[in-house]
This record gives structure tokens, C-alpha cells and sequence, in this order.
């Protein structure tokens, strides 16, 4: 009993912590995002805060379940630690996603792109142009803003133009994921993907939630296979292995889900697997119906290696 309720005191625990040192650290680096060369930084804006939180809570949804299996790695429960477990998991996956995905669309605030501007006073070069406005663009959008343009092409000139307000402004677009090229620069200009995207894997929930119930039931597929990594806990007689094994597949099992949408793979599985007809029928049902298939076969194989685990200790037991 003990020990059931202290995984029930580090789950929550884990929540509170890990929000509070999340929202931090995801609060500093939009606002590094979202900053523009002149302007001060302005903390603590309700509508940041409310994104921040739930980001940071859909980060540490989805790792729960492998925590918990760590707590299970380090002090050997009982069944009502494994009941508890399950009560938790399942109170994360069907409960609390659907929620925060609900909240979130209710409440959060939308950063529009037309909110977007660029202050006066400095050169921002793009290319083989430089732009220096004479006032902050796009901050009215419905007045022309005024920029000298250097090209400094071999054979280029200095002219005075009138730019009109826009969101697709060559600048906004080549800066991207920041809102000012010139903080770009100086933060680094790597674009490469991510191998684990929490971002992308919340938004495929919503999207799933608001298809229907056999949509969000083939998304949980994820939730199932994160909480039967509890299965392997006793899978290597050393703790540090099975701890080492744990963090292999819980960063493998999310990373499997980001890349499953790489440009690369998503042309291999239009061309090769989604005209089949077997999955053809499935996708009427599910998205992603070989993503849902896979993640069940895992579950089922640490499942197994859970019950042979269980079956084999208490028989040396005897």
C-alpha cells in the first residue's frame, strides 16, 4: 500500500515540477522566438502563459507512463502498484488529453501572423538585400511603411520603396521560427528536424479527438504502448539496464511517431503501403492505420515479456 500511493505522490509530483520548470525554460525561449531587434521583452503575458502551460502539460502526458515505469524499476510494487499504475495511465491517456486539448482550443490565445512587425532603425540583410525602415512595419496594417533597399549584387542599387503591410514579407518568412531575422542570426540558423516533436504528436490528438471516438481510440494506441514498457521493468536482472532500456524505447517509440510524418516516409507510405487495400478500409476508422498497427504489436510483445517475466520470478520463488 506504501508503495502504491507513492507512485501516486511522484505522479503528481512529476506534474507540478515539472510544469513549474517546464513553463520556465519554454516561457524564455518563445519569448527569444517572438523577440524584435529594439523592443523590450514583456514577461508574464496571460495569453504566452496560457500556451506555455499547455505545451509543457502535454510534454509530461506523454511521458507519465515511462516515469511511473521507471518508479516500478527502482521499488518492486505489488499488485496494487500495478493497479494503481493502470488507474493513473489510463486516467492520463482518456482523460486528461482529451481535456487539455479541450481547454486548450477553448481558451488559448492564437498568435496571429498579422501581429507580427519589424522596428524601424535597423539593417536586416536577406539575401543579397538589405532593408532599413524608416518605421516599425506591419504595425498598422493598413499603412505602407517606407524602407530604404541596398542590393549589393554586383550590379545593385539603393532605392526608397513603399512596402505594403503582409504576412508572407520575404523577411517574416526567411526568419522563421523567429520573428525578427536579425535575432535569428544571432541565435544560429539551423533548420533541421526535430526527431522528437511533442508539438506535433498533441496536434495529431486534437485532430483525432475531433474526428470521432475510433480516431481518438487508434491515437491512445500511443498511450498503450508507453504504458507497456511497465512489462519490461523486470526485463534484465540489473536495474541500470532495464532503466537504460526504458529511455531507449520511450525516446525511440516518440521519435518513430515524429518521423512517421517526414516528408520522406510520408511519399514512401502513399506510394507503397496506404493504396493497399487493407489499409485503405482501416483509414476509414483510424489515421495513420500503420503507425496504430505497429504500436499494438509492441504492446502486445512487452506485454507478453511482462506476464513470462512474472510467471518465471515467482516460479523460482518457489
Amino acid at each position: 500500500m506504501k508503495k502504491a500511493f507513492g507512485l501516486v505522490l511522484t505522479y503528481f509530483l512529476f506534474l507540478i515540477i515539472g510544469t513549474a520548470i517546464g513553463m520556465f525554460f519554454y516561457y524564455v525561449y518563445l519569448n527569444i522566438q517572438s523577440s524584435v531587434a529594439g523592443q523590450t521583452f514583456e514577461f508574464f503575458k496571460k495569453e504566452e502563459l496560457l500556451r506555455v502551460l499547455f505545451y509543457v502539460l502535454g510534454c509530461l502526458f506523454l511521458f507519465s507512463c515511462p516515469v511511473m515505469v521507471y518508479v516500478r524499476i527502482s521499488n518492486k510494487g505489488g499488485i496494487l502498484h500495478f493497479i494503481f499504475f493502470i488507474v493513473l495511465s489510463a486516467l492520463t491517456w482518456v482523460l486528461f488529453v482529451p481535456l487539455l486539448g479541450h481547454f486548450e482550443k477553448k481558451v488559448s490565445y492564437d498568435v496571429k501572423d498579422s501581429s507580427r512587425y519589424l522596428s524601424q532603425g535597423y539593417f536586416r540583410q536577406n539575401g543579397d538585400k538589405i532593408y532599413y525602415f524608416t518605421s516599425d512595419y506591419n504595425k498598422n496594417p493598413y499603412m505602407d511603411t517606407t524602407a530604404i533597399v541596398i542590393d549589393t549584387s554586383s550590379e545593385g542599387t539603393v532605392e526608397v520603396e513603399k512596402i505594403q503591410p503582409s504576412r508572407d514579407f520575404i523577411l517574416f518568412r526567411d526568419s522563421a521560427p523567429y520573428s525578427d531575422i536579425l535575432i535569428k542570426k544571432a541565435f544560429g540558423e539551423s533548420e533541421s528536424t526535430p526527431i522528437i516533436s511533442f508539438a506535433q504528436i498533441m496536434d495529431r490528438a486534437m485532430i483525432s479527438f475531433s474526428k470521432g471516438w475510433t480516431f481518438f481510440l487508434a491515437f491512445l494506441s500511443l498511450g498503450l504502448v508507453l504504458a507497456s514498457l511497465y512489462g519490461t521493468a523486470d526485463l534484465f536482472r540489473w536495474r541500470l539496464l532495464n532503466t537504460g532500456f526504458l529511455m531507449i524505447m520511450t525516446c525511440g517509440i516518440l521519435a518513430a511517431h515524429t518521423l512517421y510524418y517526414h516528408p520522406v516516409f510520408t511519399s514512401f507510405r502513399r506510394q507503397y503501403i496506404n493504396n493497399k487495400g487493407f489499409f485503405i478500409f482501416l483509414s476509414k476508422f483510424m489515421d495513420d492505420p500503420l503507425l496504430v498497427l505497429v504500436n499494438v504489436v509492441l504492446s502486445l510483445t512487452f506485454i507478453v515479456i511482462g506476464i513470462v517475466r512474472f510467471a518465471t520470478r515467482n516460479k523460482r520463488g518457489l
